[in-house]
């Protein structure tokens, strides 16, 4: 008992429901190099606890060779297979030294466990994170061992209700009659409709204000002319999370409503700020308000770290992410364009004349895909349409140097650039339109002899403020690049397969697949980039422009069961990995990529074992589809 009272999930069980679990245990032995359970062989009636030793779990293939598959030392479970109906052992165990194994009743310890929600959590990360026992019914709850975060996202699940229908009006109405109707109703925004019911724009009391109490424009303007056109809708009835997502990209306070989700649908209402407030506070949405107006580069990385600590606040848990990561997104999309728009100023009263050229800020890499929690690498550059030959020296020149000091005030933000970070202050990373299409256009050509594998978070390409057309255009030219090198999106899948991840944690050490020990594991290898990497190739092979990861696996999910079920079970360890690296970030001031193990939890170092076997059969099931074989 006092040896079991130290390992989970036996530390969860009252001392009685232990004793009796013991008392009814026997104690087993095996010498070094001994056959501990062989493949294929029948299950007795015991799950076992490592005592003392470690024990090799190897599986023999067809053709008789052997891959190491796991190793397990004190206080780790054998024989927990039984529980999805597996009636022999599915690997060979062997002793690695002397081991001492605790043998307890099977059925026993299976009825204790469920009497314990912890303890039933715990031991899921011994199965697969979509297919479970089907009696191991899970609670929702977060785990103190997992949390950083104090305050909980879980309200951005919660659905929102119907908001009160608004003022609307036609577009022929007179800005003071939209002002009465407004004033009467204690409205938020009246919203302009067309014929047919659908919503054409939006008027706010803070509109009216600014363009005709201002006198700006006449009390008799007409709705049309004074209205802030609708470019997108969201439907009813989703979750309070989706909504704020989208009022952050946006930078609104209000989302018109449709019944069909579509500009053209029937106008159903508006949600507004005050609507989710109502849910739960809407803090980000204050400082997204505030970045944009921050009067100095000071304020605005203050705004930044205030940022900073309402992500952390929010980080309970893995599922935290689904929220908080295109949360963390527009808080950096909001610190580029303030930034932008105060260098732009600058450099206007020092007399640097623009060129007078459409352009666009863009996020690559993690930053496109709302995947960048941490303050270290924000990928970032600069596309500018194309100048007339005779000032395409000037043209290059002012935007280099609106690059460079642009890139100077993120780093005065406190964000940190290494060697490998994409800065707009760099000429590969600020260039005409035509100029990129020319880049991309030998990446894919030549990927070889380019040196692609240096450039492909590159193909994560998001803009974040600017004439978003020219990004538009890019993107046709590298879909249209691709469609004429077929040969591209295999190679780039091959890349993706080279480095294997990690089998297991043994003692605080991480244990690769040749069974090698090291002390450091290195997130972004074992679990973030392979399957970064192989999403982006699934996605630029069916010419999806899908923005995050997460959506770009969905390619797979209407092949078969297989590949929706490993789709979920990736989007768990992905989620757990970012949940991580997002974490140890926080705390320690880096990126976050590189873990002690020795710091985790045995909950936590099964949760991200469970991820790496998870990769593992992702590189295996991308490599069937394409002929690859995963390798290291």
């Amino acid at each position: 008992m006092d040896f079991l009272r130290r390992w989970p999930p036996f530390q969860y069980f009252d001392d009685d429901e232990l004793f009796a679990l013991v008392g009814a245990g026997r104690v087993v032995f095996h010498e070094r190099d001994e056959v501990v359970f062989m493949q294929g062989g029948r299950l007795k009636p015991y799950v076992y606890v490592i005592q003392q030793g470690a024990v090799r779990l190897s599986e023999q293939s067809e053709d008789g060779t052997e891959q190491l598959r796991d190793v397990r030392g004190e206080g780790d479970l054998l024989g927990t297979g039984r529980y999805l109906g597996i009636g022999e052992h599915i690997y060979t165990a062997h002793a690695e030294s002397d081991v001492i194994l605790y043998a307890l009743p099977a059925d026993a310890f299976w009825e204790t466990v469920k009497r314990y929600p912890r303890a039933s959590r715990f031991l899921a990360t011994y199965f697969s994170i979509a297919i479970l026992p089907s009696a191991l019914e899970l609670r929702e709850e977060r785990s103190d061992e997992l949390r950083i975060g104090r305050r909980p996202v879980d309200w951005m699940s919660r659905p929102v209700d119907q908001p009160a229908r608004p003022v609307t009006c036609v577009p022929g109405t007179a800005a003071r009659e939209v002002a009465r109707l407004l004033a009467e109703r204690e409205c938020e925004a009246a919203v302009v409709l067309d014929e047919q019911g659908a919503p054409l724009g939006v008027i706010t009391p803070r509109l009216l204000s600014d363009r005709v109490a201002s006198g700006r424009l006449p009390p008799d303007t007409p709705a049309r002319e004074l209205m802030r056109r609708v470019y997108a809708v969201a439907a009813p009835g989703l979750e309070a999370g989706d909504y704020l997502s989208q009022m952050l990209i946006r930078q609104t306070d209000h989302l018109v409503l449709t019944a069909n989700g579509r500009l053209d649908g029937p106008f159903a209402g508006v949600l507004t700020r005050r609507d989710l407030t109502r849910v739960e506070g809407a803090a980000p949405l204050a400082i997204i308000e505030d970045m944009a107006r921050a009067p100095r580069i000071s304020e605005l990385a203050a705004l930044r770290a205030q940022a900073e600590r309402v992500l952390a606040a929010g980080l309970t848990g893995p599922a935290a992410t689904r929220w908080l990561a295109p949360m963390a997104g527009a808080f950096n999309a909001a610190v580029l364009r303030r930034a932008v728009g105060l260098v732009e100023g600058a450099l206007a009263e020092q007399g640097l004349e623009s060129p007078n050229l459409d352009h666009c800020w863009v996020f690559f890499g993690a930053a496109a895909r709302n995947e960048l929690f941490t303050r270290h690498d924000l990928d970032h550059g600069l596309i500018y349409d194309d100048p007339d030959p005779d000032h395409a020296r000037s043209a290059r020149a002012y935007f280099l140097e609106l690059g460079r000091r642009v890139s100077a005030a993120l780093a005065a933000c406190g964000f940190v650039t290494s060697a490998k970070a994409i800065s707009a202050g760099h000429p590969s990373a600020c260039r005409s339109v035509r100029e990129w299409e020319r880049a991309f256009g030998n990446w894919i050509a030549e990927p070889i002899e380019s040196c692609v594998y240096r450039a492909t978070s590159m193909f994560d390409m998001r803009p974040v403020h600017g004439d978003c057309r020219l990004v538009d255009r890019l993107e046709q030219h590298i879909h249209g690049e691709e469609a004429r090198h077929p040969r591209f999106v295999p190679l780039l899948l091959h890349d993706s397969m080279a480095n294997l991840p990690p089998l297991t944690f043994f003692r605080g050490l991480v244990v690769d697949d040749e069974g090698d020990y090291t002390e450091v594991l290195d997130l972004q290898r074992a679990t973030l980039q392979p399957v970064v990497d192989i999403a982006r190739a699934l996605a630029l092979d069916c010419g999806q422009q899908l923005p995050t990861t997460l959506d770009r696996l969905q390619v797979l999910s209407p092949e078969d069961d297989e590949a929706a079920l490993l789709i979920r079970e990736t989007a768990a360890a992905f989620r757990t990995a970012l949940y991580h690296r997002a974490r140890t970030g926080y705390t320690t001031g880096t990126d976050g990529s590189r873990v002690d193990p020795a710091k985790l939890t045995r909950l936590e170092q099964n949760l991200l074992k469970s991820g790496f076997r998870t990769v593992l059969r992702l590189m295996e099931y991308t490599g069937r589809r394409y002929g690859l074989t995963p390798r290291r």
